[in-house]
C-alpha cells in the first residue's frame, strides 16, 4: 500500500507543478488583457488558485498516510507459538 500511496503522492506534485505552470500564464495573460478571472473577482481566488490549495491539502493528508503507516514487520511462525515454552512454569 505504501507505494500505491507514494505514486499518488508524486502524482499530485505533477499536478501541482502543471498548476503552478497555468496560473503563471493566466497571469500573464491577464495582464495582458487587463481582464482578470470572474471567479477570482467574487472570491478573491481563482479557479487555479483553489485547485492548487485542495492539491497541497491532498498532499498533506498523503505524507499523514505515510508517517503514520506501520513498518513492516517480518515474522516467522514457530512450533511453539512464539517464546512460550521459554517462560518459567511459575509465570506460565
Amino acid at each position: 500500500m505504501e507505494d500505491s500511496v507514494r505514486q499518488l503522492r508524486n502524482q499530485m506534485l505533477d499536478y501541482v507543478g502543471r498548476l503552478v505552470e497555468r496560473r503563471k500564464a493566466e497571469a500573464m495573460r491577464q495582464e495582458e488583457t487587463g481582464a482578470p478571472e470572474s471567479l477570482s473577482m467574487m472570491s478573491g481566488n481563482s479557479a487555479l488558485d483553489s485547485a492548487m490549495a485542495q492539491a497541497e491539502e491532498i498532499i498533506r493528508s498523503l505524507d499523514r498516510v505515510l508517517d503514520t503507516q506501520a513498518p513492516e514487520i517480518r515474522t516467522f511462525r514457530t512450533s511453539c507459538n512464539g517464546l512460550s515454552r521459554l517462560k518459567q512454569a511459575r509465570c506460565a
